[in-house]
């Protein structure tokens, strides 16, 4: 499979919160990480989703947010990752950043170099790769 993302955790469904219109997936991933996703309800049946089923959870970089210094805050965001920034590569607008993730999977998050220097992230420090449920896509082998 071929897709225009490189953020791809491999993990195995837990939980399907039926809904209407939209379910909500929750994804176990190595290390004791997790992530949810909503996807319609025709995707689950589509992707036949339930546990134990191996899935892939997608989210595109410009999707990944990145946050520091966030303890006593709570944020809306159902997908919370912590990590490590390891690279940084910064264009005119734009910044590519990478980050380690506690269990050892990686995502890169796209942000303006605006924000990553309001934001003091930089090398080595310590985020939060907050990532909406919404934005999470879902694969599974047929």
């Amino acid at each position: 499979m071929k897709v225009t993302t490189r953020n791809i955790l491999e993990g195995v469904v837990t939980s399907v919160k039926r809904g209407v219109v939209n379910d909500e997936v929750d994804i176990d991933l190595k290390g004791g990480l997790k992530v949810s996703a909503i996807v319609t309800c025709k995707s689950t049946e589509t992707l036949g989703l339930c546990p134990g089923r191996e899935v892939l959870a997608m989210v595109k970089g410009i999707n990944v947010l990145l946050a520091r210094d966030i303890d006593g805050y709570v944020l809306s965001s159902r997908n919370m990752l912590p990590g490590t920034v390891k690279a940084i590569k910064k264009g005119q607008i734009m910044a590519s950043v990478s980050v380690e993730l506690s269990n050892g999977d990686h995502l890169t998050s796209v942000c303006t170099v605006d924000s990553l220097e309001d934001a003091g992230i930089a090398e080595g420090v310590s985020v939060q790769a907050a990532i909406k449920a919404p934005h999470v896509i879902l694969a599974a082998k047929a």
